[in-house]
């Protein structure tokens, strides 16, 4: 089951198109959740969470 994730994941990451017919069955899965994710650009690398709210590990002004 990872495996397929993993599949949809990065068929999501490289930006290939789901048809909408295909989103609507599946829509609510984790299939859907899985490609979703990839193709927002979401992942996660030693244990941080990249995404568009936190990308790429900047954090936003600094306190002193």
């Amino acid at each position: 089951m990872n495996r397929l994730f993993m599949f949809l994941y990065l068929s999501g990451y490289s930006g290939r198109v789901m048809p909408r017919q295909v989103r609507r069955l599946i829509a609510g899965t984790e299939f859907h959740r899985a490609w979703l994710l990839g193709s927002m650009g979401f992942f996660e690398q030693d244990g941080i969470k990249f995404g568009p709210a936190n990308p790429y590990g900047i954090t936003g002004p600094e306190r002193a």
